[in-house]
């Protein structure tokens, strides 16, 4: 009987145990979801005037790495920015080495875009980005994900 008190107290503080590491794993879940909120995703919706929603391009911006990345028409891409105010720096673009006819020069042209954007405007979900001497860029719209 002795025993028998024995294990069911050990088995009682384990469960304890377990309930804790339950709580510790909710816990750690709802901390990464909190830091995934710094990042802001713009579908791009022109480009140099041009409307280019239907190539479904984008870009992330991560503010915890200091980071943007996003689909470039054929490729994705990553790189370094950073933002003061309304002041943008953007670092040259790395991508994936596909080629892609059909989109090519729109890559090639979202690429330039990107080396030249120096001001970026965010308001109520919509994205603008211009170059130093104030032309336009691209636009975006903030995605719902």
């Amino acid at each position: 009987m002795k025993y028998l008190t024995i294990l069911a107290f050990s088995l009682i503080i384990s469960n304890t145990d377990t309930c804790n590491k339950k709580g510790e794993t909710i816990a750690n879940t709802r901390e990464k979801t909190t830091l995934q909120t710094h990042k802001n995703k713009f579908e791009i919706t022109s480009l140099n005037g041009k409307d280019v929603s239907e190539q479904k391009l984008y870009i992330v911006f991560d503010d915890e790495r200091n980071s943007a990345s996003g689909y470039s028409g054929c490729n994705t891409f990553s790189c370094k920015y950073t933002l003061e105010k309304e002041s943008l720096s953007l670092g040259f673009p790395m991508a994936t080495k596909m080629y892609c006819e059909k989109t090519a020069e729109l890559e090639k042209e979202f690429f330039t875009t990107l080396i030249e954007a120096k001001i970026m405007i965010q308001k109520e979900g919509t994205l603008l980005v211009k170059n130093a001497e104030g032309k336009e860029l691209f636009t975006g719209l903030k995605s719902k994900e």
